[in-house]
């Protein structure tokens, strides 16, 4: 029931923001709910992201956030790269409504696309050239905040429970290897779920965790779950390995793909512990990562933990 009212305060807000500019909105339709709140805003081809926020976050910051987003989604668009783009019929934002953000963005259906393979990687390799040249302020390691706030929650788990203690060992290994790597601009959470599969092709979504990353950050992040759910030798993850930086640089690479499977699972876990997100998909990768963790130790020997 709280949530269904912090919707229609949401809804509330966005109407009054709408009929400021002599626009009437029906009632939105929710496309997701889930980290975000995902709205389309009939009947106009605009759909509205509207952070959710808890007791204790930081609004001011999630506004930043979202600034930087249409920042980053500007950048793209003026090096060719597919987005969904903020929407041109009126102001994208940030604004504010029932104490968060939102921004606005064009409406783009989301249609049966064939699965993205080897192609969904060269998208990956295009979006961290464009990257590369974004030259406004980025935080530090941004996309990890979401492992910093799975370990608050499941620290107390640990307990009694040994495996969610290796969890959190496991942050702690990645976290000491990775703190002095170089940091580069990343998408941040550039997995296969945020190229939106449009009349138009596939298309990014989802700036927000934009940020300074350690080296193939975005990379390791699109293949992360195949290599856990399906194995270090999925063609797609092989083929990743085998692209010319890459194989140069192994070490960075399978640190940062262990460390973006950790990521990954620590975040699903604890939204999925807390009634949250995808159960299915945070207990599949639960089962999977001591065959994940014994795959990456097989295959690199020479610099395992």
């Amino acid at each position: 029931m709280q949530r269904i009212t912090q919707i229609r305060h949401v809804v509330d807000d966005t109407k009054k923001l709408f009929s400021g500019w002599s626009m009437r909105l029906d009632d939105p339709i929710i496309l997701r709910d889930a980290g975000n709140l995902i709205l389309w805003l009939r009947p106009y081809p605009i759909v509205a992201r509207v952070a959710t926020l808890f007791a204790g976050d930081n609004a001011d910051f999630w506004g930043a956030v979202w600034r930087r987003e249409l920042q980053v989604a500007e950048h793209l668009m003026r090096h060719n790269i597919p987005i969904v783009p903020p929407t041109s019929v009126v102001p994208p934002g940030p604004h504010q409504v029932a104490g968060s953000w939102m921004t606005l963005w064009d409406y783009a259906e989301s249609v049966k696309r064939p699965p993205l393979g080897l192609d969904g990687i060269a998208m990956v390799r295009k979006l961290t050239l464009a990257m590369e040249s974004f030259r406004e302020t980025l935080p530090f390691w941004g996309a990890w905040i979401h492992v910093r706030e799975a370990v608050e929650h499941l620290r107390p788990l640990a307990v009694r429970n040994p495996r969610v203690k290796n969890v959190l060992r496991e942050v702690e290994v990645v976290e000491q290897r990775m703190k002095d790597e170089p940091l580069f601009p990343a998408h941040g959470d550039a997995h296969p779920g945020n190229l939106l599969p449009t009349h138009n092709g596939y298309r990014w979504i989802d700036f927000e965790d934009v940020s300074l990353m350690p080296r193939f950050w975005d990379l390791a992040t699109f293949v992360a779950n195949t290599a856990l759910l399906e194995g270090i030798d999925h063609p797609i993850v092989v083929h990743a390995q085998q692209l010319h930086d890459v194989s140069n640089d192994p070490e960075t690479f399978w640190w940062v793909l262990r460390a973006r499977v950790v990521m990954s699972l620590s975040s699903n876990l604890a939204l999925a512990l807390a009634g949250h997100g995808d159960r299915f998909l945070a207990f599949r990768q639960w089962e999977r990562w001591p065959q994940f963790f014994q795959e990456w130790t097989q295959n690199q020997p020479d610099f395992s933990a």
